[in-house]
């Protein structure tokens, strides 16, 4: 009798991306497609629907025991009712019923940020703990909190919004609407636009602290990203330097709060800024040192995510399985 299998599926606002894969986690199959949102609602659930097939014939008939699916945004994950999804214009969907229609399969959904962070706990970096912090710094902010083996739901499925923490009162302007949130002040948008909003005061003639940053835009501001001012960095460029010590001090607070309500056993940070390794981990560790208890912070490691992009689908993967196995 061959072993059981399971689907992982990550949907995003530009890509969707499904794994299929044995219990133990080992992928067998992956597939990524984009969404186009732009094509509306119906279009997006049949690429979800299209890739779903496509994985069911990579692993054979009767072989898929369930399917796991994150998406974006609050959900009702009792009811598998997507509430909101801003980025896709999906509100009140029942896709959880939707796809069980179709494939006669159970399907478990999740918040994409929790599903990351179970997919770092169960088979990356947070292997073999009970308890665990994951933050995901990209474009925003998001993260999952899980506390001996359970993820941390809250009343209504919408703890873990750390990104909304507010580490500075009155501070820049954030997408929801508050002032001075962690993701206003350390996301990859808000690294680039305090980089951006720099260069141009200072210019290419200014003070010397804005020639790479402006050599790696070809001189036009408006191309700039939190890759360029990472990459900047990296070379030593002072402009770009006291960006991210700026940024990444207010993560370092957010991180310290955390730290003292938590009392994690680890912290694992993902997504793409992430990537810039010690020019992130060393300001947020200080701050966060300089933020919680001194014997809170000791040995405490705050280590980058080792899943890269499969987090979410190897997440749901073992969501599947935990949750249709019993």
């Amino acid at each position: 009798m061959s072993a059981a299998k399971y689907i992982g599926i990550d949907l995003g606002g530009t890509k969707i991306a499904g794994v299929l894969a044995d219990a133990g986690g080992t992928v067998l199959h992956r597939e990524t497609i984009p969404t186009r949102t732009e094509e509306g609602q119906d279009k997006v659930i049949a690429r979800i629907s299209g890739l779903i097939r496509t994985l069911l014939a990579a692993a054979g008939a009767g072989e898929v025991k369930g399917i796991g699916l994150c998406t974006p945004g609050p959900s009702d994950l009792k009811a598998g009712v997507v509430i909101e999804a801003p980025n896709l214009k999906w509100k009140d969907l029942p896709i959880v019923a939707l796809l069980e229609k179709e494939f006669d399969l159970p399907v478990v959904l999740e918040n994409d940020a929790n599903a990351a962070a179970y997919g770092e706990y169960v088979y990356g970096a947070a292997e073999g703990r009970k308890d665990l912090v994951y933050l995901t710094v990209s474009t925003g902010i998001g993260g999952g909190i899980i506390i001996n083996g359970e993820i941390v739901y809250g009343r209504d499925f919408s703890a873990g919004e750390v990104g909304h923490m507010i580490v500075l009162p009155d501070g820049p302007p954030c997408g929801c609407g508050r002032r001075g949130c962690v993701e206003a002040l350390a996301s990859g948008s808000a690294i680039a636009r305090e980089a951006k909003a720099l260069l141009l005061k200072e210019g290419q003639d200014g003070p010397g602290r804005a020639g790479l940053l402006w050599e790696l835009t070809g001189g036009d501001p408006e191309r700039l990203t939190a890759k360029e001012v990472g990459e900047a960095a990296a070379q030593g460029d002072p402009l770009a330097l006291s960006v991210l010590e700026k940024a990444f001090r207010y993560l370092g607070i957010a991180l310290g709060n955390l730290v003292n309500l938590l009392n994690p056993e680890i912290i694992v940070i993902g997504g793409g800024v992430a990537a810039m390794g010690p020019l992130l981990f060393r300001p947020a560790i200080r701050a966060m040192e300089a933020t919680a208890f001194a014997h809170m912070c000791r040995d405490l490691p705050v280590v980058p995510a080792l899943l890269g992009g499969e987090a979410g689908t190897k997440g749901m993967v073992a969501l599947a399985r935990r949750k249709i196995q019993g």
